[in-house]
């Protein structure tokens, strides 16, 4: 078979194992290694516990291969027997594993395990072991540089079982791809993709704990040198590297399950975490934007990887960085919006947002610009950073708490307010003072390093400071960071703009006769209310609800930014302001009463970046208020966008989406990612899921089968405005 028959073959199983695979397919194999390795290694301090139990796990795991593979990487995901099934529920209830502590959400120093190789990480670590030695260190230190080398030598020893099992198996260019890459760093484009299926595979299989998402880095700029090297000596040619990009997506897709967690997990068409640990994980690959590697240089690999991308998978999940023509491969962008208007797992970021933002919160321009993203939407700076606490919130959470007595939540009162200044103050105090108690606790954390005992993870063999400065990850790194939460930025510019609408402009209400008709639920007040649903509305291009969307960021993030710098000006920790909320938005407006802007009590509150469902007309003056938004104070973010199929369709189509996302990235917008799909299409999708088995549709983050989805999770996804 040739590559790109191989690559077909493995598409097709792909696809038929994402709409077919049993609900209780089971990472059986996982379990009773693990199980095994924490009975045998118990009793040693973590780094041993660690290093001879992923020893064990990867010297006795199965390797299956398949005569179409092209890169290896797969793993035992079987319906259980009864008896295995009656194990695996024992496992969970005894606690489950006590040996991978791998929670992912994170990117890899790809950019030194490509230059390098595990060889160069074996070579460091065992200096560093015999500098400990000769220093005459004991201890802790001794322990973290043993598990080290133990895990590295682990991997290798992995790959090396691989390769020999796909020679066995007759797939000798396979093999020969690992066997280069079992130890020296690859020197050609195959080798470096082998590398990255395998040591992701482990990473999600046998290393992770729950939810270990992983970001393989910016792919296209890290590998293009070798690509090119390879084209130009004629080892590789474009449709041969077009079919092993093929066999990647693919492959990233053996992870999963059944189901999504953010929203329908549980349901009976979901997999869950006690079956398989990574079942719904996004799998983040970033390409596009500047490069420092590749200054203004048009990258041919952006182009292939967007081109390759398959709408019908959920991985990976697609990060294309967003540049200004003329700072881009112009083709790779046609690709990027073609896909994107066919539901494919993409997300978009601009580079001149967000590498700004980074610097703004005190990251230096020569790491922003590296910037990558991994689930669901958290920013990252590759391997320089470690992610120690989050603080802030809601902004619609904290208004409303400024706005009602809420010590009492079954008895909110209202509180009495003369101006809309006031209340600015209210809820900017209400902030600072709980990212204030957030940050002092990170500061306590970051200097009492000996209050965390040495522990190590497959993540800490591949982040930055680790090996050099002999210590757990969260002291090592250069960035030890804080995500500040200012989500929910939508229905907080509404409350403030109905109050400033209704008490201060019109004055048809006081103060405390607007939140007391809210605080009833609208009750005996309709007309209050009728008044509130009228007032000016974020998503509507209305300047005069936009400007409190302004107002609340900038005073949340200027708030931050004063809060986590020290008295001297310089930095214990990086607070890096975020507008995620995945789909928090539904729990936290479920535990508010009703709000000045007609929100009803429990009512979900906008999500991420978006306006509150029902009240945008058009996605121009959607997109013109959240560009209006200090998003390059933002360093990460989501906005949810649904559009008509009619709106999109064809070549015109495509142009006008293209158009329109270039506008918009123009005028600062951050992010954007797309759900084309129209309301009574995924009504019938409800009645008819068989007639529906491709319908994709975004969560927050990541991708999933609609059909897949509980009821609940659908009809939250149907509430999103379609707009044309």
């Amino acid at each position: 078979m040739t590559l790109t028959e191989k690559a077909a073959k493995m598409n097709a199983e792909i696809l038929d194992m994402l709409r077919n695979k049993p609900v209780e397919s089971t990472l059986v194999e996982r379990w009773k290694l693990i199980d095994e390795a924490s009975k045998r290694y118990a009793h040693l301090p973590q780094p041993l516990r660690l290093g001879y139990g992923l020893t064990y796990i990867l010297g006795n795991c199965s390797l299956p291969v398949k005569e179409y593979d092209i890169l290896l990487g797969r793993f035992d995901d079987h319906v259980p027997t009864p008896e295995e099934e009656e194990f695996v529920f024992d496992f969970h209830r005894r606690g489950g594993q006590k040996i991978c502590v791998e929670a992912g959400h994170i990117t890899l120093d790809w950019a030194k395990i490509f230059a390098v190789g595990l060889d160069g990480y074996l070579t460091q670590a065992k200096e560093a072991y015999s500098r400990c030695l000769a220093g005459g260190e004991h201890g802790s230190m001794l322990l973290f540089y043993q598990g080290y080398i133990l895990m590295v030598e682990a991997l290798i020893n992995y790959i090396k079982r691989y390769a020999q099992a796909a020679r066995e198996a007759g797939l000798y260019d396979a093999a020969e791809a690992a066997e280069s890459v079992a130890g020296p760093a690859p020197t050609t484009f195959y080798g470096a993709m082998m590398l990255v299926m395998l040591l992701q595979t482990v990473y999600y299989i046998y290393a992770g704990d729950m939810n270990p998402t992983l970001t393989l880095g910016r792919l296209d700029d890290l590998l293009v040198d070798l690509y090119e090297a390879d084209i130009a000596a004629g080892r590789l040619d474009r449709e041969s590297a077009a079919a092993i990009i093929d066999d990647f997506n693919a492959k990233t897709n053996l992870i999963l399950g059944r189901g999504e967690h953010q929203m329908s997990g549980g349901s009976e068409r979901d997999t869950g975490w006690w079956r398989n640990n990574s079942y719904d994980d996004p799998t983040y690959v970033v390409i596009g934007g500047y490069s420092a590697r590749h200054p203004g240089r048009v990258n041919p690999l952006t182009e292939l990887f967007a081109e390759r991308i398959n709408p019908r998978y959920e991985n990976p999940v697609y990060v294309f960085r967003h540049t200004p023509a003329g700072a881009r491969n112009e083709r790779a962008w046609e690709h990027i919006v073609r896909h994107a208007r066919d539901n494919a797992s993409i997300i978009i970021y601009n580079d001149d947002t967000v590498i700004p933002a980074l610097v703004r919160a005190g990251i230096a321009p020569e790491d922003a610009i590296e910037y990558t993203m991994h689930g669901c939407n958290w920013v990252d700076v590759p391997a320089k950073y470690w992610i120690n606490g989050i603080a802030g919130g809601s902004v619609a959470v904290f208004l409303a708490h400024t706005l009602y007595d809420m010590l009492d939540n079954e008895h909110p009162k209202p509180r009495d307010f003369s101006s809309i200044d006031e209340i600015y103050e209210a809820v900017g105090n209400r902030f600072r003072e709980s990212v204030r108690g957030a940050f002092n606790h990170l500061r306590n954390f970051v200097r009492s390093p000996e209050q965390v005992p040495e522990y190590i993870s497959m993540t800490q063999l591949f982040t930055e400071g680790v090996l050099e400065r002999g210590h757990t990850a969260p002291y090592a790194v250069k960035y030890p960071s804080c995500y500040t939460l200012v989500r929910h930025i939508g229905t907080a510019a509404d409350i403030m703009a109905a109050i400033e609408d209704i008490v201060f402009v019109k004055k048809t209400a006081t103060m405390r006769k607007l939140l007391s008709a809210a605080l009833s639920d609208w009750q005996h007040a309709p007309d209050l209310l009728a008044q509130a649903l009228a007032a000016p509305k974020y998503g509507t291009d209305s300047d005069a609800a936009d400007k409190h969307a302004v107002r609340l960021m900038e005073l949340f993030t200027d708030i931050a930014a004063e809060e986590a710098l020290e008295p001297d000006g310089s930095r214990l920790f990086y607070s890096l302001p975020v507008t995620i909320a995945d789909m928090w938005h539904v729990g936290e407006g479920a535990a508010l009463p009703a709000t000045p802007d007609g929100r009803r009590a429990g009512a979900p509150v906008s999500e991420n970046l978006s306006p509150t469902p029902g009240y945008a007309r058009s996605v121009t003056a959607l997109l013109r208020s959240v560009a209006k938004l200090p998003l390059d104070r933002i360093c990460s973010g989501a906005l949810n966008l649904r559009l008509s199929t009619g709106s999109v369709r064809g070549d015109e189509g495509a142009e006008r989406l293209k158009i329109l996302a270039d506008t918009y990235f123009e005028l600062g917008g951050m992010q954007l990612q797309l759900s084309v799909t129209d309301t009574e299409v995924l009504r019938d999708a409800q009645e008819h899921p068989e007639k529906y088995p491709d319908l994709m549709v975004r969560i927050t983050g990541y991708s999933a089968l609609f059909v897949d989805m509980c009821r609940a999770a659908q009809n939250e996804i149907i509430r999103r405005d379609e707009l044309g």
